[in-house]
């Protein structure tokens, strides 16, 4: 994706929040970044810092969300990482899109955009790296097992096979 077409991400952002475009819809325009675009993502959230709407106070009679329902949220969440030079995460969860580049980062939400503090946001980027790793290892160990099974599988089929005397 090129840098001309930035906007689109801010774009399905507001979609997603306007209820034009489903959650996952929206994520497949970050996921659609190469792992070297980080820089696009760093640009998003620096656009949706200057929208009127971050950091926004919840108005008053709205339910402030849990420490449960955060919890809740980054269990079942997701994680996608963007490279140097320009490193960004993303942490998708049922409810909200988190993006940061570990100095700076929004909670996205139909509802609106929330700001982060640098602490939170560099947590939150650990976890997308640690949350990528561990996915990775997991699909290592589970490609090597399957290796393993199709040798396995491939030794015993041969000594089933009789030689011709």
């Amino acid at each position: 994706m090129s840098d001309q077409n930035k906007p689109s991400l801010i774009s399905a952002v507001q979609a997603w929040q306007a209820s034009q475009l489903t959650q996952e819809e929206a994520v497949a325009h970050f996921t659609a970044l190469q792992r070297d675009e980080g820089h696009l993502v760093r640009q998003a959230i620096t656009d949706l810092l200057r929208s009127p709407d971050p950091g926004a106070p919840v108005p008053s009679g709205a339910a402030s969300p849990t420490t449960d329902a955060w919890r809740a949220e980054l269990m079942a969440g997701r994680a996608r990482t963007w490279h140097s030079p320009e490193p960004a995460g993303l942490l998708v969860g049922p409810t909200v899109l988190i993006l940061t580049d570990g100095q700076r980062g929004v909670v996205l939400s139909a509802g609106g955009t929330r700001r982060l503090s640098s602490s939170v946001s560099a947590s939150l980027m650990l976890l997308c790296q640690t949350i990528v790793l561990a996915q990775s290892a997991l699909n290592e160990r589970e490609m090597g097992a399957l290796r393993q099974q199709r040798v396995e599988s491939a030794s015993t089929s041969m000594s089933e096979i009789e030689i011709i005397p």
